[in-house]
């Protein structure tokens, strides 16, 4: 996108003529000031190509989705509008204008738009865990129960580690004696200790960048069924010592966010009860920013020659480790929305495979 989205719409005119079709596709992801009486980013847009261009036609929404990887897309919905450029401006289209591009360079110099920024991440995190939409966590979880109890393995202790906000780990705490839930980000497990204090959580979702409308949520305590839980900050490659005694340990959309993945696993096995249970699921989604490449365990690529795929690398390992398959390997599908108004989204497959140390 444009570096100065408003400063674009302010000369585009100089490109189109007199007559001219100019044709805009945008998911209203780029932040600017809410022009005055502007609820959308519809009529941000609107109001600033008004004095140039009138509607040519109706607008229409596109969808598009971008493959990453295999298993994961970005997603999309465009919205495509029309415009005729008029032969002379249309007046006072322009002060309005004028006020919202020097708002903006004044909102693009503040400090707080950082904070800005961190905010919407976490509310991206609230909405996946406890969002109107929020499914993958709990499947998570209800996939460890289910398998769980096929296989004899005794419901007492479990331990989720990069647990986020906490969702799977309160589900998993309506079957299990007692969960421990886990995070790297101080952040995360400052959320999921408020919801057990405060019996509730309260967020904002954004739901229109370019007109920074947002939408307030909120999810109750009692709703969800909370057992015994507790929330920790901890490191995934090198746990507390204290922890250990689990009949389940499990890391959700973890492994492939780690420098070591394999330090968290054989991790995992020093902790688990014989018998116990491991489950890892994964989009595999491996990236040299947060795991040398040495460390993939398999899903990489040199030239023409392949590599194990990351299932049969992590099944290598844990075989190695003496873990055995419990259960077939199975999907899950997940999505996250980046906007409230599901105009721009990431839709992932992970890989959930279910491992047990043998007694």
């Amino acid at each position: 996108g444009a570096r100065d989205p408003l400063g674009l719409l302010r000369n585009v005119h100089t490109l189109v003529k007199p007559g001219g079709l100019l044709v805009m596709g945008t998911q209203y992801e780029w932040a600017a000031p809410s022009v005055k009486g502007a609820s959308s980013g519809e009529e941000v847009l609107g109001t600033a190509l008004r004095r140039w261009f009138e509607p040519a036609g109706d607008s229409t929404d596109l969808a598009f989705a971008r493959a990453e990887t295999a298993r994961k897309a970005d997603c999309g919905l465009q919205h495509i509008t029309f415009w005729q450029r008029r032969a002379e401006p249309a007046p006072e289209a322009e002060p309005l204008l004028a006020r919202a591009e020097r708002a903006a360079k004044q909102a693009s110099a503040c400090v707080g738009q950082a904070v800005y920024d961190e905010d919407a991440m976490v509310s991206q995190y609230l909405d996946f865990h406890y969002g109107p939409s929020s499914a993958y966590p709990a499947a998570c979880a209800r996939r460890c129960v289910d398998v769980a109890k096929a296989g004899g393995v005794p419901l007492g202790r479990a331990l989720e580690v990069g647990g986020g906000p906490g969702r799977a780990a309160v589900e998993l705490s309506r079957a299990f004696g007692h969960v421990d839930s886990g995070d790297y980000s101080a952040t995360f497990v400052d959320l999921g200790r408020r919801l057990l204090k405060d019996g509730e959580l309260r967020w904002r979702s954004l739901v229109d960048r370019t007109a920074g409308s947002t939408v307030e949520r909120s999810v109750q305590a009692a709703d969800l069924g909370a057992g015994s839980v507790t929330f920790s900050r901890m490191d995934a490659q090198a746990l507390p010592e204290e922890l250990t005694g689990y009949d389940l340990i499990c890391g959700f959309n973890l492994i492939d966010r780690l420098a070591e993945p394999k330090a968290f696993l054989s991790g995992a096995k020093a902790r688990l009860n014989p018998g116990g249970l491991l489950v890892v699921s994964s989009p595999y989604t491996w990236l040299e920013e947060f795991t040398p490449k040495d460390n993939w365990l398999g899903g990489f690529k040199y030239g023409d020659n392949d590599g194990p795929t990351s299932y049969l690398g992590l099944k290598d390992f844990l075989l190695s480790q003496g873990f055995v398959e419990a259960a077939p390997a199975e999907d899950l599908w997940f999505r996250i929305d980046e906007l409230g108004n599901g105009r721009k989204s990431q839709q992932t497959r992970a890989q959930m495979t279910f491992w047990r140390l043998p007694e």
